[in-house]
């Protein structure tokens, strides 16, 4: 009698799909690991490709608080990243000409090599990632990311 009851639960627990955020949630664990694991040979975290990725889209100096919004960290992790960058010689900081306390950041010669060797390495798995989808279904599903994105208020304005 117990394995019938098993089986009836699991064919019922087959036939219910996941949560949509569950299912995000298990993506995005995915998509830091694969991002770790593809950055680990250039001594990166994901945190720091992202401060890299951040600052070569934007080709010009951010400060620390602007880096902070764009990578959604908190101002103080923040300055752990671009410290730990800056020691690596991959981001230099010059003094802001008209505030004594901003430092913006920008990508030194040797950055940008690196988040361009980086950036191939994400291009690789987001591509094994989406290998069973078609442009069209791919192009779809970055939009519809950005429309829930732009649902809970976080970022990506309709324009």
């Amino acid at each position: 009698m117990s394995d019938v009851v098993d089986k009836a639960r699991g064919d019922v627990a087959a036939a219910v799909e996941p949560r949509i955020s569950y299912v995000v949630a298990r993506l995005e664990r995915a998509v830091r690991a694969g991002i770790n694991e593809r950055v680990r040979p250039y001594a990166l975290t994901t945190l720091q490709y992202t401060t890299l990725s951040v600052l070569g889209s934007r080709g010009q100096p951010l400060s620390n608080a602007q880096l902070a919004r764009r990578a959604y960290m908190t101002p103080q992790a923040m300055i752990e990243v671009i410290d730990a960058l800056e020691r690596k010689g991959l981001i230099r900081r010059d003094p802001h000409p008209n505030h004594r306390r901003v430092y913006p950041a920008m990508l030194t010669p040797k950055g940008r090599r690196v988040v361009a060797a980086c950036d191939a390495a994400v291009d690789e798995m987001e591509q094994e990632m989406l290998s069973e989808l078609s442009a069209e279904q791919r192009a779809l599903l970055l939009e519809w990311l950005k429309s829930c994105v732009r649902g809970l208020r976080a970022g990506f304005p309709q324009g």
